[in-house]
């Protein structure tokens, strides 16, 4: 099983209709009574239909908020270390902060999940920080009360193949062209925000990178390093309906710049999808001063 690799830092750390739209999304089954009927082939990525879509999407929305119930809002630490525990039913752990407190403008305030992960079980989920905040790029302050806006699926990045969730009853409709590619950083230890160290190629995503950089090549302290991966976020709308973008299509979010075509961005040669679910998902092993709650500041001053 191949597993996303990363490098340790010295200091790293519509309501009433909603049951029934969710119903019809299941998988169809082959009724065994009329063996000359064929068996029902989901539709998958483009395949799909409009209205397939909308169902698709409704049920992986309401998963994802069953997962996360009672974390919708995160009113002080209090709320970030209980949702820091590891859930015993779901399996999933949302413990780690890969920017620390810092916002990403277009996405927000970042937490890793390093356990369960796969279809209804993110990698990472993506809060609003406090309208009050006055600068949400403080990676050792936090900026109460964050509102859920998000979440992402991260996987290792294959040129050419993009991750694809066929025959999942929230995910399979989502296509090839709406993954895009996170590019090989650091997230230095005194800002943790995101320097980029694209690898030498002929075109825009040609090569896989998997390699984290190195703090020679970065001439910096590392808090985080990762090479390349595929990233496919969903944003709440306010509907039954996540939007699958980049960025939040909301209003907008304060923080750093991702930059965009440059950090953030989409092969050059359109890729195709994935005929199974990804194998591995991403998994960050940091120190303690990067996990919930932070009882540490990690920086090159510390």
């Amino acid at each position: 099983m191949v597993r996303m690799k990363f490098t340790r830092g010295r200091f790293a750390a519509v309501a009433a209709g909603l049951a029934a739209v969710i119903a019809m999304a299941e998988p169809a089954v082959a009724n065994a009574g009329h063996s000359a009927r064929p068996a029902a082939v989901m539709r998958s990525g483009s395949a799909c239909s409009f209205a397939e879509r909308q169902r698709t999407l409704a049920v992986e929305q309401q998963r994802v908020l069953r997962v996360l119930r009672g974390f919708r809002v995160l009113r002080d630490q209090d709320d970030l270390t209980r949702l820091s525990q590891l859930n015993p039913v779901t399996g999933t752990h949302f413990e780690q902060l890969p920017h620390m407190y810092n916002s990403m403008q277009g996405i927000g305030f970042t937490i890793t999940n390093d356990g369960a992960q796969g279809p209804g079980k993110p990698t990472l989920v993506f809060y609003r920080p406090s309208r009050r905040a006055k600068d949400v790029t403080q990676p050792n302050v936090p900026d109460f009360p964050y509102t859920l806006v998000g979440w992402a699926y991260v996987s290792p990045y294959t040129p050419g193949v993009a991750p694809a969730w066929p025959g999942d009853p929230g995910l399979r409709c989502i296509t090839a062209s709406e993954s895009f590619i996170h590019e090989r950083s650091v997230h230095p230890a005194d800002t943790w925000q995101n320097t980029v160290f694209p690898p030498a190629e002929q075109w825009h995503g040609q090569v896989a990178a998997n390699d984290p950089p190195t703090a020679s090549e970065c001439g910096c302290v590392i808090g985080l390093a990762h090479g390349r991966f595929w990233d496919t976020h969903l944003w709440l709308t306010g509907g039954p309906v996540p939007q699958v973008s980049m960025y939040n299509p909301g209003r907008p979010i304060p923080g750093f710049d991702p930059v965009t075509g440059v950090g953030f961005f989409y092969p050059a040669e359109p890729p195709a999808s994935a005929t199974r679910a990804p194998r591995s998902y991403m998994r960050m092993r940091m120190l303690a001063c990067d996990t919930i709650p932070t009882t540490k500041h990690c920086s090159a001053a510390r």
